[in-house]
């Protein structure tokens, strides 16, 4: 075994505040997801379509993502994530705790990654030891956490590894984590143009790491053009264009608009990136809160090292030209590609600056606990409207707290009358827990479904209130469909007569 890829170089106090660390946080992230999914907090959008996937794939078929039919008549008209047949066997195994088990395990090996290329640049196993806190604590892991599962997850963690292989110069594991990379979803591949482009700029007196490099990049834009424009459209239909083209409006109708923009009102495009350019004032301050978090957490010393700044340009451009302002700030799973390049910005400038260990171990202690000190008080508070600390919040009693209805739902789930050849729609957040099937839908689209199952009392998205309500009365009275629960309240089940 590489003795770079081991804690050979560590003293056994320092290994067991390593062990300390991963165990820690390991038993935080499965508090966030894991808790969450067994409490009914995970959603058709998106762990339901992956599970569907999933189970699709563990039976040697293709998904027809029947939660996003009528919009979407395969998997592949949407992204192309091929990982996800990698995947598939564990699904046999854990059934619909499986992806959620695959992200900690990611962010876990990701974290690896980090340690090992931190003592390897910095030569200093303290150093490495900050490092690791600062990525196990930044505010983008447990967005990503609170929020199902992405594949997002899986590129980012992949990035510790390319780094330290390039610096071993060890290219096949290296060749295998790009490829990894590009085949996790197609914009992962955009991800992966600019990280090849700011290693050429990072390794440029390195004539062999820089032609290599350079390579990569042409071959990830290559990639990335035939997924988009001839890949998915083969599995659109007629007619369909790409789902994500009218996501950036504000840049221009047409790419040729854009450019025009770019040339003509360069100060509109730049004045995209901090404000709020939609006509609705509850959205103010959602991009400020994602720079000052990107700063605060060691996005200072993207302005001494640019290369890294170079890596994030897709990621900001993908957040802050989006038209929907959901994207702006820090929620969800569109942080988690910051987290490690913002830790190895940090660690390849406090490595390369001019001081002493002694002020190095400082700065570096200093930066993770500044940057996980932020990241708690960023879960308990955040300017975006959508938050919900419920989710994230694993330090809160009431993120652990049961209800009574959902006892209530997790026991008659076990006692339905169906099995994984009925067709069903259910409720949003009772998807990813009926995804082992071939046709799952998500309420109220019901048209070829044989069980309509529902939990009032939980969400009831994309319904309004008044909506579910109205749909609910017209179900009982329906003489297409029979209640087969008329004494339950927590959960009904209707059967299509």
């Amino acid at each position: 075994m590489n003795k770079d890829l081991t804690f050979q170089f560590y003293t056994a106090k320092q290994k067991a505040i390593i062990y300390s660390i991963f165990g820690v946080f390991t038993l935080v992230f499965c508090s966030i997801s894991l808790v969450n999914h067994y409490l009914f907090r995970t959603y058709a959008y998106d762990l339901g379509i992956y599970n569907n996937m999933l189970y699709s794939y563990s039976h040697f078929s293709w998904n027809y993502t029947p939660i996003q039919q009528p919009a979407i008549a395969n998997a592949f008209a949407d992204h192309l994530e091929p990982v996800f047949i990698l995947f598939a066997p564990l699904y046999w195994i854990f059934g619909s705790y499986t992806l959620l088990l695959i992200q900690i395990a990611l962010l876990v090996f990701g974290g690896v990654g980090i340690l090992h290329f931190s003592r390897l640049y910095s030569k200093n196993n303290t150093i490495s030891i900050f490092a690791l806190v600062q990525f196990f604590g930044m505010w983008g892991v447990y967005s990503a956490l609170a929020f199902d599962f992405h594949n997002n997850v899986t590129a980012a963690m992949l990035v510790p590894w390319i780094l330290l292989f390039a610096l071993q110069k060890n290219i096949k594991p290296l060749l295998a984590c790009w490829a990894m990379v590009l085949l996790s979803k197609e914009n992962m591949a955009l991800y992966g143009i600019f990280i090849c482009l700011g290693l050429v700029i990072h390794f440029y007196n390195d004539r062999q790491l820089r032609k290599l490099f350079f390579i990569l990049f042409l071959v990830s834009g290559a990639y990335f053009v035939f997924v988009v424009k001839i890949f998915i459209p083969l599995f659109q239909d007629p007619g369909m264009t790409y789902l994500y083209k009218g996501m950036y409006k504000a840049l221009g109708e047409t790419p040729k608009d854009f450019v025009l923009n770019l040339i003509n009102r360069p100060e509109y495009i730049f004045s995209l990136l901090f404000e709020n350019y939609s006509n609705e004032q509850i959205y103010n301050g959602i991009k400020s809160e994602l720079h000052f978090s990107v700063l605060l957490s060691g996005g200072v010393f993207l302005f001494f090292k640019p290369q890294f700044l170079v890596m994030l340009i897709p990621i900001f451009a993908q957040k802050l030209f989006n038209s929907d302002a959901a994207r702006w700030g820090i929620n969800y799973h569109y942080s988690i590609e910051f987290v490690p390049v913002l830790v190895i910005a940090s660690i390849t400038f406090i490595s390369d600056w001019n001081k002493t260990e002694k002020f190095k171990v400082r700065a570096a202690a200093c930066v993770a606990l500044v940057t996980f000190i932020y990241t708690i008080k960023k879960i308990d508070r955040r300017v975006s409207i959508w938050y919900d600390k419920t989710n994230t919040a694993f330090f809160l009693q009431r993120h652990y707290k049961q209800e009574n209805h959902i006892k209530i739902i997790r026991n008659e789930m076990k006692k339905l009358p169906i099995n994984n050849t009925d067709a069903i729609s259910a409720q949003d957040n009772l998807v990813p827990h009926l995804a082992n099937r071939k046709y799952i839908y998500m309420y109220p689209y019901t048209d070829l479904a044989e069980y309509i199952i529902l939990a009032p009392k939980t969400s009831l998205y994309p319904l309004k209130d008044s909506a579910y309500n109205s749909n609910l009365d017209t179900l009982k009275q329906s003489v297409y469909w029979q209640n087969i629960t008329p004494t339950n309240q927590e959960v009904f089940v209707f059967k299509r007569k």
